[in-house]
């Protein structure tokens, strides 16, 4: 209610407070007036619990702002003040000052008078409020749906601080009331927050903000819960009171959707073993959006469920509300692991949110990148199973519609069993009577493949698929630069490839086209006393007077272990008319071309020399040949080799592919992952024994399109 709190001082005679304080003497012969005061405050207050004029300070100011009464009780406060004519000013504080309470206000006022001589002067001071009021009031249908588990907090500011809930300067109203707030100054705006335990939706917050708050002004609030919406919330009738402008404002809010688990927690993870699971989702309005999507697939909840998906199933129960089944059909074909469901729902009164769970499969798990080696052609699967105790975990592993090998599981303690599955070696003798190792097909895995996994817990079968990374490139394999080294005669700094080309020599490798394809050619040609090899390797080579050197192989990085090494070439190969240097190929007899790769384990590049003498033979020192055996050179180990003998012309003028011919033969199959050491060899001649001036001088050959087989 309103209440005006009024202190009259009717005109009787002069009497002095004992605490007032005075300045002049009163003049005797009637140079004095008199005064007579009433204070006044308005406001609006819901009890008598608290009157302000308890809590009174008054100052009465001369012509100079000397203090001549003060008075701090209204007890103390004269009925007549008799004082010498001229100007005053009378200052009058009621109440109390706080940050935030629900009963301590305080009011300040103010007037100017001049006291006549032989007159009495009314003075009347009107205090006005210096605080800003906020009053809450709670719908009866707060109650109804909350119970007593609801309250509201206000704070001073512009955003609610969750920390300041318990301050001092923050209030808590559980029921209707109206609470004074002293704001600091600079500090025009109050922050609120709705907090309640729902019946049937838990949890339910909001916060808000007044701005641009007045004082004196007073706010108020009311809460009440919309039968006709369920879960809506709203505070409206914001009325700001400032002397006699009124300023109406209004804010409306909505809880965001529901999303629950029908009697489970969609925040904790769910093993799921099988049955059904039901989610609940809600919304205050009208439901305009509703979708469900798990591993990467939506689905729109509100359309009949788009795109059909067996095991999946919904129930509009009231426009604003959704039950959502899920059942094994649902879950079946998922691998083992974690899987994330996430369900989105939004109303047309802007409200919208989402939940997320994860569900457990048991089952085996996709292997990823960490799970492999490319290099030892390894792979770990892992299977969730969520009974320690089952009898039998048997995994498989297989190329694409391959045959299944298979492994035992082994318990890892963690919920996880786990198997290493690796390549399997095949023994055999080269043509040197070296003992070799070649992967047996289908073991292992392997660069740039597709792979099919399965664990079989107690007779129940995962299935999963995975796709191993690429393999490398050779640099440069498709011979389309043309500013290649090999194509020059300065190969003695190479960037990968490089040939025999020289000042006396200089087509022992060029590049050709056929329909806008490069390629590399390789002629072999005579010079004054000697037949030069036409060549191409991965290496370096110069040239000093008649001694040509080759520096075989290059760095390489290897991040997959090859099978072999692909390539197209194209073959003309004669009948051996050279042989400068004491070469195995007799003269008439058939002459052999020649492409071989190895992946060495070098600490330099292995040099082959080869020197032609106009008179007398010529010579060579460092022959070497990867089919000898590992260690064939001093720079280090040979690990693995693959050679292709081209021992007749090939038909047509088409280049062929060589398929897997340069199959890679390993000396060392538990070699350690590359390091900086391990080098890649390529070799290509015209003439097998071109190291030897051995061979037929019209020999060709073509190569484009190298590639590793994996």
């Amino acid at each position: 209610m309103k209440r005006l709190f009024t202190y009259l001082l009717p005109t009787v005679a002069l009497a002095l407070a004992a605490c007032s304080k005075e300045v002049r003497e009163l003049d005797p012969e009637g140079s004095t007036g008199s005064l007579t005061m009433k204070i006044s405050t308005r406001t609006e207050v819901s009890d008598e619990t608290y009157d302000p004029l308890e809590h009174l300070a008054v100052c009465i100011y001369n012509d100079k702002e000397e203090l001549i009464r003060q008075y701090t009780s209204n007890k103390d406060l004269p009925e007549r003040l008799e004082l010498i004519a001229g100007a005053y000013r009378v200052t009058v504080e009621a109440g109390e000052s706080a940050a935030a309470s629900f009963t301590k206000r305080f009011y300040k006022g103010e007037v100017s008078f001049t006291v006549t001589p032989g007159e009495n002067t009314p003075v009347e001071v009107k205090c006005s409020l210096q605080n800003t009021a906020v009053a809450v009031v709670f719908d009866e249908t707060i109650a109804t749906n909350f119970g007593s588990d609801f309250a509201v907090r206000v704070m001073a500011g512009t955003t609610y601080d969750e920390s300041q809930a318990d301050a001092p300067s923050t209030l808590c109203y559980t029921t209707d009331a109206t609470g004074y707030f002293t704001l600091a100054k600079g500090t025009d705006a109050l922050s609120w927050q709705f907090s309640g335990e729902h019946t049937s939706r838990g949890t339910v917050t909001k916060s808000g903000v007044i701005s641009e708050v007045r004082t004196p002004g007073k706010y108020t609030l009311t809460f009440r819960y919309s039968p006709d919406l369920p879960g809506f919330i709203e505070a409206v009738a914001i009325r700001v009171e400032d002397k006699t402008d009124d300023f109406d404002d209004t804010i409306i809010w909505s809880p965001d959707p529901t999303i629950e688990g029908d009697g489970f927690d969609l925040s904790e993870p769910q093993q799921y073993t099988g049955g059904e699971r039901r989610i609940r989702i809600t919304t205050v309005k009208p439901m305009t959006a509703a979708s469900l999507t798990f591993d990467g697939k939506s689905h729109d909840l509100l359309a009949a469920i788009s795109p059909p998906e067996a095991g999946l199933a919904v129930e509009k129960t009231a426009e604003n509300a959704l039950v959502v089944t899920l059942s094994d059909d649902f879950f079946a074909g998922c691998t083992g692991g974690d899987h994330t469901l996430r369900i989105e729902a939004a109303d047309n009164g802007g409200g919208q949110g989402y939940e997320e769970c994860i569900f457990s499969i048991q089952g085996i798990e996709i292997p990823t990148e960490a799970d492999y080696d490319l290099w030892r052609n390894t792979v770990t699967l892992r299977a969730r199973v969520f009974d320690s105790g089952a009898s039998t975990v048997t995994f498989g592993l297989r190329t694409k519609e391959g045959e299944w090998q298979e492994l035992p599981g082994t318990n890892s303690g963690d919920g996880f069993w786990t198997a290493t599955f690796g390549v399997q070696w095949e023994e055999s003798t080269n043509e040197n009577a070296q003992t070799v190792y070649t992967p047996k097909a289908g073991t292992g895995v392997w660069a740039d493949a597709e792979y099919e996994c399965r664990v079989v817990i107690d007779g129940q079968e995962s299935l999963a698929t995975f796709s191993t990374a690429g393999g490398q490139s050779i640099p440069d394999g498709d011979m389309e630069n043309s500013s290649l080294s090999c194509f020059t005669i300065n190969n003695q700094n190479t960037s990968f490839w490089g040939s025999g080309n020289n000042n006396n020599t200089s087509s022992l490798c060029t590049q050709g086209a056929i329909v806008g394809n490069h390629y590399a050619n390789m002629q072999s040609t005579y010079y004054i006393a000697a037949m030069a090899a036409g060549n191409l390797f991965a290496g370096t080579f110069r040239m000093s007077g008649t001694t040509g050197t080759v520096g075989f192989g290059q760095p390489y990085s290897y991040t997959a272990r090859p099978r072999a090494l692909r390539l197209n070439y194209h073959a003309q190969v004669g009948i051996v008319n050279n042989n400068g240097g004491n070469g195995p190929l007799a003269i008439d007899g058939q002459d052999r071309a020649r492409i071989y790769v190895a992946i060495v384990d070098w600490s330099a590049r292995h040099e082959v020399s080869s020197t032609f003498a106009i008179l007398g033979s010529c010579t060579n020192s460092g022959t070497w040949d990867p089919a000898n055996g590992a260690g064939t050179v001093s720079e280090g180990r040979i690990l693995g080799y693959g050679s292709l003998w081209i021992e007749q012309s090939t038909e047509g003028n088409a280049l062929v592919s060589s398929q897997d011919a340069l199959r890679i033969y390993w000396y060392d199959k538990e070699a350690p992952a590359p390091g900086g050491n391990y080098t890649l060899v390529i070799s290509c001649a015209a003439n097998a024994y071109g190291d030897y001036f051995n061979g037929c001088d019209k020999n060709h050959l073509w190569v484009d399109d190298f590639q590793w087989v994996y």
